[in-house]
């Protein structure tokens, strides 16, 4: 097909790369104060060229992220999608790697590995403690508060790790793992920068739970069932099996998230 006016080309290309309307990973519309996540495909530059990453590099750029702050800039080296997603939790059971450039609408321009999604917000706990996230992903998940990183989980060797060294819950083919407890004022708001990504391609999952120190609703002490981190309730259909995701404690505590 050939079209013959630039603005229709435009249309057509923003038709084809429109990012569907709902998915584990986001929504491409902002309904509520949420995460809003950028998925960044590493293989090619800003220019869609090319560029020499492969596992090793890629795992030396997620440390060289994370140890500078979550500097952007780093990751401004390479393809950025344009359509972001919003979403108010993060909890992907196991699929294929296929699903994440799916979800931001470039399955067409960029394959199933080597990318990884930043998602970040201005958060407030729900109450003033002792709050600590857990997780796990394949191939990586981390977590960060005030540009501090609390929370490195997944396939590979981060550059933060475990103190607790308590094994979470199974969660698809890995188990939780517990961060570092942070001490949160009532209304407090922080920076909260959350990253996920995938190395070789084949499958995918996601997890990012919460523990406020002593509360009840975390079910056994040893590898608690926990809840998921959520910026506003969501009705998560409850995993069949390990295999596919954690179990967790439904009604959770509900995050609130500035506009």
């Amino acid at each position: 097909m050939r079209l013959k006016s630039p603005l229709l080309f435009l249309v057509f290309i923003a038709l084809l790369s429109r990012a569907p309307a709902q998915s584990v990973f986001g929504s491409a519309t902002l309904g509520e104060a949420a995460l809003t996540g950028i998925l960044y495909d590493l293989k090619q530059t800003q220019q869609r060229v090319p560029t020499s990453m492969d596992p090793q590099s890629y795992r030396a750029l997620v440390t060289e992220c994370l140890t500078h702050q979550w500097d952007e800039a780093i990751l401004n080296r390479y393809y950025r999608v344009t359509q972001p997603l919003y979403t108010t939790q993060l909890f992907i059971p196991n699929m294929g790697a296929d699903a994440a450039p799916k979800a931001f609408g470039v399955e067409q321009i960029v394959k199933p590995r080597l990318w990884l999604a930043h998602y970040k917000a201005q958060v407030a706990a729900p109450s003033a403690g002792a709050w600590r996230f857990w997780g796990f992903s394949d191939d990586f998940c981390a977590v960060a508060v005030n540009g501090r990183t609390v929370l490195f989980a997944g396939r590979f060797i981060g550059p933060w790790k475990p103190t607790d060294k308590t094994r979470g819950l199974p969660a698809a083919n890995g188990n939780l793992t517990p961060g570092d407890w942070i001490e949160l004022k009532a209304g407090e708001v922080v920076d909260l920068d959350i990253a996920i990504g995938e190395t070789p391609g084949g499958t995918f999952c996601g997890f990012i739970m919460i523990e406020k120190r002593g509360d009840p609703s975390a079910q056994s002490p040893g590898s608690p069932v926990l809840p998921i981190f959520q910026l506003a309730p969501f009705d998560t259909p409850v995993p069949a099996s390990p295999k596919d995701a954690p179990l967790f404690v439904k009604n959770g505590p509900i995050w609130k998230a500035l506009q």
